[in-house]
């Protein structure tokens, strides 16, 4: 069976002009944020310099910055521990994810062509035939191109970086929302909605949509957070 160090190697990618410590930083912080790491594994600069075949310092600098992040703690004689992802922490990604979706949304609308449009349709079509045959998986990678899709249609290339600064906070809350069969049936037929109101050109309620969609996740994933913080 792997263990953390094995998963934060595996999430290690090697790219140019990048440094050690930024590749281990990388690997650390995705790792913790898709949850392949839990909450209280304490991390060991030694043990993972060692298997790793690396200094420490590359792995202290990527721990300081996971620190500054609130991802990882100092405990005393201890280490560097997992934090948890806390209910704070969902309502902030969720305030910030709102803002950008519906920024991000109604700069597509105007900017997709028809093609554009059955392209999204296509993508939509094929989700849902998913679901039918409780293709999770596919499902839930359907969801996330349905986002990236219009995130590249709103030619906000800025608002897409910042977008990806949230990518693996946003695949794993999504995974948690996804994971239940009445949560997906009701997300496509919201995103089905979502597309409507876009071909429609009507930004006022594809706004109010767009908002509710995105709150009624949001409050999926805390009753989720507290119902298993009480098992």
């Amino acid at each position: 069976m792997s263990d953390y160090i094995d998963v934060i190697i595996n999430n290690m990618e090697i790219k140019p002009r990048q440094t050690l410590a930024e590749e281990v930083y990388l690997g650390m912080r995705k790792s913790i944020i898709q949850g392949q790491i839990l909450a209280g594994q304490r991390i060991n600069e030694k043990e993972f310099s060692t298997r790793a075949h690396i200094s420490r310092t590359p792995i202290r600098v990527a721990l300081h910055r996971l620190a500054e992040e609130g991802l990882v703690e100092y405990v005393a004689h201890i280490g560097a521990v997992v934090s948890q992802i806390t209910a704070k922490d969902v309502e902030e990604i969720f305030e910030i994810r709102i803002a950008l979706d519906r920024l991000a949304t109604f700069n597509a609308m105007t900017n997709m062509s028809p093609k554009d449009y059955e392209a999204l349709n296509q993508l939509l079509l094929a989700t849902e035939a998913a679901n039918a045959q409780d293709d999770i998986p596919t499902v839930i990678r359907g969801f996330e191109d349905f986002n990236n899709f219009i995130y590249q249609a709103s030619n906000m290339p800025h608002l897409v970086m910042i977008v990806a600064r949230l990518r693996d906070y946003l695949k794993r809350l999504r995974d948690v929302s996804l994971s239940g069969a009445d949560r997906r049936a009701k997300a496509l037929v919201e995103h089905r909605h979502i597309y409507e109101l876009m071909l429609e050109q009507n930004r006022p309620e594809l706004g109010r949509v767009l908002t509710e969609h995105l709150a009624y996740s949001k409050t999926f994933i805390l009753e989720e957070m507290a119902h298993l913080s009480h098992e």
